[in-house]
C-alpha cells in the first residue's frame, strides 16, 4: 500500500473539499428563504406613514362630519319675556311682582298723565308724561319692569302694559333698549323729527358714554348725535316719540 493511503482521513484532500463545500452552502445557501408572512402589513404600515388614507382614518372623518352636522346651530340673540302678561292699571301706586308680573312692556295711557317707575332704592328709572295726542308727552314707553320696583300713575284712569316683542329696528321710541337685541351694533347718526328729549347711552359698567339733549329744532339741544353702538350697551330715550338711527 502506498504511503499516502496511510494518512488520516482529515489530512486527505477530498475531506477538505467536502468541508469547503459545506461552509459555502452554510454561508450562501440561506439567501433563498421566504420573506415573513406579514409583508403585506408592513407595506400597509409604510403607506400609512407616507400619508395614505386608511379605513380607520376614513371612519374617523365620517364620524367627525356626522358630529358636526348634529351640532345645533347658534341661536339668535334674544330675550325671554315669557313672564310678561298684559295688564291694565288705574291711577295709584303698584308693585312689580305683586300687581303686575315682571317683564318687558310697551306702556300706553288713556288720555294724558304721569308715569313713574322707581327702583328698590327709590330712584326713578322711568319719568314720562304719557299723552295720546303727543302734544305734551310721548305716546308710549317701552321698558323692563323688575320685581320690587314701584309704579306710580297719576292723571289717568287706565294705563295698559302689553308684553313687548323683541325685534331689530333703526327707529326707537321712548324707553330703554339694548344694542344687539333691539338695534344692530354699528356707527350711526341719531336724529329726531319732532320734539326734544334726553338721549343717553350706557356702557357695560352702567356709566353714560353719551348724554345729550336731542332737539329737532336745535334751539335747546343738538340736532344730530354721531354714536358707535357696541353689543350689550343700553340706550335710554326720554321725552321723544322716535329717534332715527342712520347707519354711517
Amino acid at each position: 500500500m502506498a504511503e499516502n493511503d496511510k494518512k488520516p482521513f482529515y489530512k486527505k484532500w477530498w475531506f477538505w473539499l467536502i468541508v469547503i463545500i459545506i461552509l459555502l452552502f452554510a454561508i450562501f445557501g440561506g439567501g433563498d428563504e421566504e420573506e415573513p408572512q406579514d409583508n403585506d402589513t408592513g407595506t400597509e404600515d409604510t403607506q400609512n406613514k407616507e400619508g395614505e388614507t386608511t379605513k380607520d382614518d376614513a371612519d374617523n372623518d365620517v364620524a367627525e362630519e356626522e358630529s358636526a352636522e348634529k351640532e345645533p346651530a347658534e341661536e339668535p340673540n334674544t330675550r325671554d319675556n315669557s313672564s310678561a302678561k298684559e295688564t291694565t292699571l288705574n291711577a295709584g301706586t303698584f308693585t312689580v311682582g305683586t300687581d303686575i308680573p315682571s317683564g318687558r312692556y310697551v306702556i300706553t295711557g288713556d288720555g294724558m298723565g304721569n308715569l313713574f317707575v322707581y327702583d328698590e332704592a327709590g330712584l326713578p328709572v322711568v319719568n314720562e308724561i304719557l299723552d295720546t295726542s303727543t302734544d305734551m308727552g310721548v305716546s308710549s314707553v317701552t321698558t323692563d319692569l323688575e320685581d320690587g320696583q314701584e309704579i306710580e300713575i297719576s292723571g289717568m284712569d287706565a294705563v295698559t302694559f302689553k308684553p313687548a316683542e323683541t325685534k331689530m329696528s333703526n327707529k326707537l321710541s321712548a324707553g330703554t333698549w339694548e344694542v344687539g337685541l333691539d338695534i344692530e351694533p354699528g356707527r350711526y347718526d341719531a336724529t329726531t323729527e319732532n320734539g326734544m328729549g334726553n338721549f343717553v347711552i350706557y356702557n357695560d359698567m352702567g356709566l353714560p358714554n353719551t348724554n345729550e339733549i336731542l332737539d329737532a329744532s336745535g334751539d335747546m339741544g343738538v340736532k344730530t348725535i354721531t354714536v358707535t353702538l357696541k353689543e350689550g350697551q343700553r340706550i335710554s330715550i326720554s321725552g321723544l316719540n322716535e329717534v332715527n338711527f342712520e347707519a354711517k
